[in-house]
């Protein structure tokens, strides 16, 4: 027994390595090959194969050969089975084994002639035979050469033999397979079937009739092999073009589009097994059923297929046809949303999904519980109704956290409101942020309303070299920006139609920004000492000291608005000349500088520059000539209008 399990060892690793030798073989040939002169389906011409939609599903199993090179490995040991009906002939290489007194083995192939030559023994004509009627045979005959054994024989490697691939394959051709190989690794070696290839109808052609036709739903979804055929020498494997598809949307568990048989018999029953039957959420009252019609339009019917569980014969299971579409609603859709909401101290406030039997501490443990600073004392529940006023419910809320059970821990209804106040006057770790040009910036800890400014900048080590002390900022996110509506509303008017006034107004507007910046001279204060300019910080603070830029900024109408190196004692018009000099329509008189505290002012006030000044040079006003003139004749004419009265009055007397 023991060496007989070391012969199968052996027969396997020979068995692996000759067909991993043989599995290169398994090319397409460059010999034309001609088609069974069977009918073969029309393609299929609607938008569900020609013109795939993106928002459709894929057609179920195309992905399976998407990665035929990975799959070629598989044609080593084709199906791992040994076909029952296997017979020796020309190409076959068997091992024989003599076991007993004698040991001796032959390693021999079936020649051209069906014959195999066994050295001291002879020729045996072999073709035909079955592998055990082969071993019963030389059993037999060699017992006239030696005594006190057994034999055994292995198939070590089986011949190949063409094979035909055809139709809608990705590369048809003849290809060199073994009996132990299948319909579906002659599929595999071809590359699987095309965009438009039939997993479902592939017909096999042997001695020129039609043999069968092979399923391949049955292997992918259920691994069941029973039709995949063994081949034979020249068979011819037909892959048909997709004549009908089926798309199965919605909750079912293998949503996918589906190729029909081409009986054309299946059900709507038999897609939905396709599909992997219905998930958990499946409305089974009134299932979507789409047809496409012979003019292009779709027409819909609805079915209850619980009918159809309850009856085979249901005439609502009715047989399905080219570019049906089959929709399966969700038990979720058929209600609507239903919320309760917490807000205040919890760690995750807002809306969440109602359910029967929520109670008040269920919603607080789904929003992450309560923080630090939650008031535990009492909460609010709102009772909110459609057209009814709110009604209010007051809550220990500690009570609730220590006893689960208590009447206070009330049970929700839909679109209840939770309410946790927070502690009055709750202050944990207030800080502030220095960042920019200072020694040490970062956060720092205050106490609110009390800690002041120069305190931070006296930690922070004070300012650095580089440091723009005037330019520096202290902004408060709390601080409530205004919204100017006059400047909204002359951003909406055109150029032309803007007074001078209205025009300079709107320009200063877009040369300032205003982000909760709290009013302070930072030079005044740490330079010049002066206390007025201190003020008292707040939780979330943010201090700013901007990089000095060393240059003076020239905008509006010069030759090249930029930044000009700032030069000590130099005045407007070098810095205008740098800029390349005022453009024609420049009106120099209205010239306006910003310095770097934030001041605007004329440039006749403006005694010395600094590093940040911006420089604005405005446009001059539209002149329409036209109306002047029109004006100044109409003023003459009135003016002499009034003289030829008074001298006509004049005269009269």
């Amino acid at each position: 027994m023991c060496i007989q399990k070391r012969c199968c060892l052996l027969w396997g690793a020979l068995f692996a390595s000759g067909l991993l030798l043989q599995t290169a073989t398994a090319q397409p040939a460059t010999v034309p090959t001609q088609q069974p002169t069977a009918t073969v389906a029309q393609p299929y011409q609607q938008a569900e194969i020609s013109t795939q939609k993106t928002d459709q599903p894929r057609l179920y199993g195309s992905s399976f050969f998407d990665q035929a090179a990975s799959l070629e490995s598989m044609l080593a040991f084709g199906s791992g089975l040994f076909p029952a009906d296997y017979w020796l002939g020309p190409g076959d290489r068997l091992g024989i084994y003599l076991l007993g007194k004698t040991q001796q083995s032959f390693d021999v192939i079936v020649n051209v002639e069906g014959k195999i030559f066994i050295p001291t023994v002879g020729m045996f004509q072999v073709s035909g035979m079955s592998i055990q009627g082969f071993r019963k045979f030389l059993q037999r005959e060699l017992t006239k050469y030696f005594d006190n054994f057994t034999v055994e024989v292995m198939l070590i490697e089986p011949r190949r033999f063409p094979v035909i691939v055809a139709g809608d394959v990705k590369q048809p051709g003849k290809y060199y397979l073994s009996s132990i190989h299948t319909v579906l690794d002659a599929i595999i070696a071809a590359g699987g079937p095309g965009s438009n290839g039939s997993l479902r109808n592939i017909e096999v052609y042997r001695e020129d009739s039609l043999r069968c036709v092979v399923d391949l739903y049955q292997f992918l979804m259920k691994g069941i092999t029973t039709n995949d055929l063994f081949l034979q020498p020249h068979d011819k494997i037909l892959t048909p073009l997709i004549r009908d598809v089926v798309t199965v949307t919605g909750e079912v568990k293998r949503p996918a589009r589906f190729e029909l048989k081409a009986d054309g018999n299946e059900k709507i029953s038999d897609v939905i097994e396709l599909a992997g039957n219905f998930n958990e959420l499946a409305y089974l009252d009134k299932i979507e059923i789409s047809r496409l019609l012979p003019n292009g339009e779709r027409t819909v019917q609805y079915i209850n297929y619980r009918q159809i569980l309850s009856d085979d014969s249901s005439a609502s299971d009715f047989v399905l046809k080219n570019g049906d579409r089959i929709h399966v609603f969700s038990i979720l859709e058929q209600t609507y949303p239903k919320f309760v909401f917490i807000h205040g101290e919890v760690k995750k406030p807002g809306q969440y999904e109602f359910e029967e039997n929520l109670r008040v501490s269920d919603l607080l443990l789904k929003a992450g519980n309560l923080t630090r600073s939650a008031y535990v004392l009492e909460g609010e529940v709102a009772k909110v109704a459609p057209k009814q006023p709110t009604r209010f419910i007051k809550l220990d809320i500690q009570k609730i956290m220590q006893n689960p059970d208590c009447r206070e821990n009330l049970v929700l209804e839909q679109d209840d409101r939770v309410f946790i106040r927070r502690i009055p006057e709750w202050e944990v770790g207030a800080v502030v942020e220095l960042k920019g040009e200072v020694m040490f910036p970062g956060l720092y800890a205050i106490t609110e309303d009390s800690t002041r400014l120069s305190e931070i900048i006296e930690k922070a080590g004070g300012f650095t070299d580089k440091a723009m002390i005037r330019e520096s900022a202290l902004i408060r996110q709390s601080s409530k920006i205004t919204i100017d509506k006059e400047y909204m509303r002359l951003k909406q008017i055109p150029r032309d139609q803007l007074t001078k006034t209205e025009y300079e107004y709107l320009v200063m507007k877009e040369n300032t920004q205003d982000i909760g910046r709290i009013v302070v001279d930072f030079y005044r204060l740490c330079v010049e000492h002066d206390d007025s300019e201190d003020v008292t910080l707040k939780d979330g603070d943010f201090i700013n000291v901007p990089e000095a830029p060393n240059l003076v900024y020239v905008t509006g109408r010069v030759s090249r608005p930029g930044g000009v190196l700032f030069e000590p004692g130099k005045d407007i018009r070098y810095y205008l000349k740098k800029a390349g000099g005022a453009t024609w329509d420049a009106k120099k008189s209205s010239i306006k500088v910003t310095k770097v505290t934030g001041e605007i002012l004329d440039e006749k006030k403006i005694r010395r520059f600094e590093p940040g000044d911006i420089i604005w040079v405005p446009r001059k006003p539209d002149r329409d000539w036209w109306e002047i003139f029109r004006q100044t004749i109409a003023v003459i004419a009135q003016v002499a209008t009034v003289y030829l009265v008074v001298e006509r009055a004049l005269s009269d007397k």
